[in-house]
């Protein structure tokens, strides 16, 4: 028989009562054990083949796909219907129906091991003592979206707590116990004393994907963690960078370049950045970027530290484990990286994010203010051989709007200095490179608009003269050539 999950529809044809434990020679998926009061759920990785009415047959239940509770309850009616020596003994499950989803073991009856526990599916349950106290609680966990079938999920009862793989890879629906107590009669144990029905974070983290992370407070509006189950809609989807770095390369023993330059630190005191569109910004956080690497480089760094359980504070002030708190950033509606540390009142700056790239980022500060780079604009004009090689040639911009005139303005680069100087400082590519502030500069006029300018290349000694009309536009890269001819005439 195929193997399937076990529920209403086909328990009656894929179960079978064993008339021994898996510890004996069983010849069934379940078996009630009367002495013990355990309940066995026996896999086809036990036990390969079953007689379901019709000879042997492969054993449908696995532990991949495992069993409704509902199907247990079930099939427990079924057989109290047909076996009077299980009527003999108290029932092992009760159907709950205050919550969806909800059932109990009674009695002091229990599932044999954890690894039964681990294949009930669709619920979450309470196990009862037989003098009626709880000796543990079960809250059921079922995602709703997308998760790959080779991704891991994992759990937390904690805020920051110790990260808990569920059991199997791939879309979740397990049960996560809560609650333990000892003290019942007759004692469970192995139960465990605590009690984290307050709080459960639920993630899915694999490198190449986006990642996703629930909590029940936040995200679910749940109280408390009840013996019910409920839906996670946690998703991944392929990530639109991400996926074309291989996770070796960016975090581990086999860094390469630019990551190998790449740490995270939280500071002793936050630093204080500037030139933003808005006021100056405090951040407690710091990508440390020193090849530096791109963006998107950077946004692979910090997803690969949140897969990890490795302590990604590269300074001193702190234990952080990666998968254990959130992320580091968010994208808007823009499609821009928002950076966002995963602690109240700590904001993330990312060091030495190339020029090109700091339109496509949002810095969060650490009072949760959004801070946005001006746009710049790179200026290359290509003066020629001829102009580099006069030592006493010269270059100069104008805004065009007075140029002519005694009342000339001179084009600023973003670092508010002149643009203007000595043709040999061009490159070795004979260009003469600067940054322009577009939605900074108010010389040329109001700020964030185009503006027309003048460049002036002239020489003295080999160069003649040059001048070309440009635009300062929304681009990234303004280009043109303004490259004199030898001079002739003297």
């Amino acid at each position: 028989m195929t193997p399937e999950l076990i529920d209403l529809s086909n328990y009656d044809t894929h179960l079978v009562q064993s008339t021994q434990s898996r510890s004996g020679t069983p010849d069934g998926n379940i078996y009630f054990d009367k002495t013990s009061g355990e309940i066995e759920f026996i896999t086809a990785s036990e036990l390969a083949t079953v007689d379901l009415g019709s000879g042997a047959e492969a054993n449908p239940l696995t532990n991949q796909l495992g069993i409704k509770f509902e199907a247990v309850y079930a099939f427990e009616n079924q057989e109290r219907g047909t076996d009077e020596d299980l009527r003999k003994y108290d029932r092992w499950t009760a159907g709950s129906f205050k919550f969806a989803g909800a059932y109990a073991f009674l009695n002091s009856r229990k599932p044999g091991i954890d690894a039964d526990r681990d294949i009930i599916r669709g619920s979450g349950w309470v196990e009862f003592a037989s003098d009626g106290g709880i000796d543990r609680i079960y809250f059921g966990n079922k995602g709703l979206s997308n998760i790959e079938s080779a991704s891991q999920p994992y759990f937390q009862l904690s805020a920051g707590g110790a990260p808990v793989d569920f059991a199997k890879v791939g879309q979740f629906d397990e049960a996560v116990q809560v609650l333990g107590d000892t003290g019942n009669t007759p004692t469970d144990a192995s139960a465990g004393d605590f009690d984290t029905r307050t709080y459960e974070a639920v993630s899915i983290r694999t490198f190449g994907q986006n990642y996703d992370r629930k909590e029940t407070t936040t995200d679910l509006g749940i109280a408390e963690l009840g013996p019910y189950s409920t839906g996670f809609a946690v998703a991944e989807s392929v990530h639109l960078t991400t996926g074309t770095y291989a996770l070796a390369d960016v975090y581990g023993g086999s860094q390469t370049s630019p990551w190998t330059g790449m740490t995270l630190e939280k500071l002793a005191s936050p630093q204080t950045e500037s030139g933003f569109n808005e006021a100056d910004g405090d951040f407690t956080w710091v990508l440390n970027n020193t090849v530096p690497g791109s963006l998107d480089e950077c946004v692979a760094f910090l997803d690969a530290l949140s897969q990890t359980d490795d302590d990604i504070d590269s300074g001193s002030e702190t234990v952080t484990n990666g998968k254990r708190v959130g992320t580091w950033y968010s994208y808007d509606g823009q499609g821009r990286v928002v950076t966002d540390a995963p602690f109240a009142g700590e904001g993330l700056f990312l060091e030495s994010i190339p020029t090109a790239d700091e339109q496509d980022v949002v810095f969060t500060d650490d009072a949760g203010a959004v801070k946005t780079r001006p746009f710049l604009v790179s200026m290359e004009a290509t003066i020629g051989s001829v102009a580099k090689a006069d030592g006493l040639g010269w270059y100069h911009a104008f805004f065009a709007a007075a140029y002519n005139t005694a009342g000339a303005l001179t084009v600023e680069d973003a670092s508010a200095s002149d643009i203007k100087g000595a043709s040999s400082t061009a490159d070795s590519n004979n260009k003469i490179i600067k940054t322009f502030d577009y939605d900074g500069d108010t010389i040329g006029g109001t700020a964030g608009t185009d503006k027309n300018a003048v460049f002036l290349c002239e020489g003295d000694g080999g160069a003649a003269q040059a001048k070309t009309l440009f635009t300062f536009t929304r681009i990234t890269t303004v280009a043109f050539a303004c490259a004199p001819v030898t001079e002739t005439n003297v």
